[in-house]
């Protein structure tokens, strides 16, 4: 059956807004609704969006009603609320949803002391599982990797450029590449899921916009900006470091240990489940998009 009716749950973060925008752009015109937590009922969205008002900590009962009219329901909440989606999943399964799409949008490679370093991670690996487990009900489910969402990881220092210090933090071989992708695709790529429902069901779908490496961001950032400072680091200890860091409790080093993960990706267009083709997603380059991101950060600074 076309998944015509879609609900979101996010729809006013980052990412969301954006799944938001292009839902309500798509050829295909779901009839599009967004899911709103009572303390947020404030929140203003396109004209033509429903709203509908759930208690905070998500009552199953009040899922099950708010999921009854939905064939597709799109999590883009947070990674700290990624906890609800066995809640989300549950729901999807009484009310009949047809689809699942979770909050994933990041690494697809989750090596084991990683999950027991990071917990949102260990939740994530169990979404999939818990998913998998329910294919039997009639819920299909597509998960989308993107690897590393390119502006915010530029812009918040998860690259290791830190703005406010004008310094770099080289890691190992800067010249390394590792699957980037930015915002604005990886919301194309969850609405073209919807518009592609048979090939895309009970996948776990890779897509990059370009393969960048920490050299490419500097030069760039350098050639707009002026010198940097720089520090250069080998892997293992740096990374040994934000390990020690996380074990003792600190959160400094989380960020860490996810961009070990993520530079070591390599060329995802090589994989079978590369999906940039069967989604249709439109091509971008690095030039364009680094210039565009450095770009709106001046315009901020």
């Amino acid at each position: 059956m076309p998944l015509n009716r879609v609900l979101l749950i996010g729809g006013s973060g980052n990412l969301g807004s954006l799944i938001l925008k292009y839902l309500l752009a798509s050829p295909s015109h779901p009839t599009t609704s967004v899911l709103s937590r009572r303390s947020a009922a404030d929140t203003q969205y396109p004209s033509g969006v429903s709203v509908v008002e759930i208690d905070d900590d998500y009552p199953s009962a009040q899922l099950v009603g708010a999921f009854r009219e939905a064939d597709v329901v799109i999590s883009a909440i947070s990674m700290a609320g990624m906890h609800h989606q066995h809640k989300f999943i549950d729901a999807c399964v009484e009310a009949k949803v047809q689809r699942y799409i979770p909050t994933e949008f990041g690494l697809d490679d989750l090596p084991q002391w990683l999950l027991n370093l990071r917990p949102m991670f260990k939740t994530k690996h169990d979404i999939r599982d818990y998913l998998a487990s329910k294919e039997h009900t009639g819920l299909t489910w597509t998960s989308i990797c993107c690897n590393v969402f390119f502006e915010m990881g530029i812009e918040n220092g998860f690259f290791q450029f830190h703005w406010n210090e004008k310094k770099a933090i080289l890691i190992g071989d800067e010249t390394i590449r590792w699957p980037a992708t930015t915002l604005s695709t990886v919301a194309i790529a969850t609405v073209k899921v919807i518009e592609k429902e048979e090939p895309t069901a009970n996948k776990i779908l890779l897509i990059r916009d370009f393969l960048v490496s920490q050299k490419d961001i500097l030069d760039e950032i350098q050639n707009r900006t002026g010198k940097w400072d720089v520090e250069k680091r080998e892997l293992d200890p740096w990374l040994e470091e934000a390990k020690e860091n996380v074990k003792q409790g600190h959160n400094e080093g989380l960020p860490r240990l996810t961009f070990a993960v993520a530079r070591a990706a390599g060329d995802w267009s090589k994989k079978e489940n590369f999906a940039n083709s069967l989604l249709e997603l439109p091509r971008k380059t690095f030039d364009e998009e680094i210039e565009r991101v450095l770009r709106s950060m001046q315009e901020k600074r």
